[in-house]
């Protein structure tokens, strides 16, 4: 095919439109992070009776809780509150009461023990009814062990034992959820 002075060349006509579309769609492209938004997502927070943050969801009923100042932070468990007709609330949530705690004394006072947890990159914790409110224990990072367990410690009291179980992580630190967090809870 020849080409004369008065036609266009095709493929110089398709580069140059190209060119000039990316040129424009880039000057008119959205930043991705906030196309949709009015205005920056704030992080969902779980919060106590006196407006205190008090965990981070990490699904519908399970929160990470900062336990100390030194950073440790732990799964803590939720439930619905319920009305008089045993319907759940609305936006209200309070502790759940959700396990044991194996001991090496027989009496529930020393060498505190919980079972290892399933979900993966969180602490093993379990949490207990007390007189007091619903403490959370916090097991260790690390490899389970097999303790000689004398007692365990249940929403009912104290019972005594004499076991072996394997599964089972030393308690590292606790926290009375109730007392430090008081329900009712919800997410803001």
């Amino acid at each position: 095919m020849q080409h004369h002075s008065g036609d266009i060349d095709l493929k110089a006509l398709v580069v140059v439109l190209a060119l000039a579309v990316g040129v424009d769609a880039v000057a008119f492209a959205q930043d991705a992070s906030s196309a949709g938004q009015s205005s920056p997502l704030t992080p969902i927070v779980l919060l106590d009776s006196t407006g205190k943050v008090a965990a981070r969801p990490l699904t519908d009923t399970m929160t990470l809780v900062a336990i100390s100042a030194s950073g440790v932070v732990a799964p803590a468990f939720i439930r619905p509150i319920y009305d008089a007709d045993t319907r759940a609330t609305s936006g209200l949530a309070t502790w759940q009461s959700v396990g044991s705690v194996l001991f090496t004394s027989s009496d529930c006072t020393n060498g505190a023990y919980i079972h290892s947890f399933t979900t993966a990159g969180v602490r093993a914790t379990t949490q207990v009814q007390m007189p007091s409110g619903i403490m959370l224990y916090v097991g260790a990072i690390g490899a389970t062990t097999t303790v000689a367990v004398h007692s365990i410690l249940y929403d009912n009291g104290c019972s005594p034992v004499t076991i072996e179980q394997n599964g089972l992580l030393p308690v590292e630190a606790t926290l009375n959820l109730t007392t430090a967090y008081p329900p009712p809870l919800s997410f803001q």
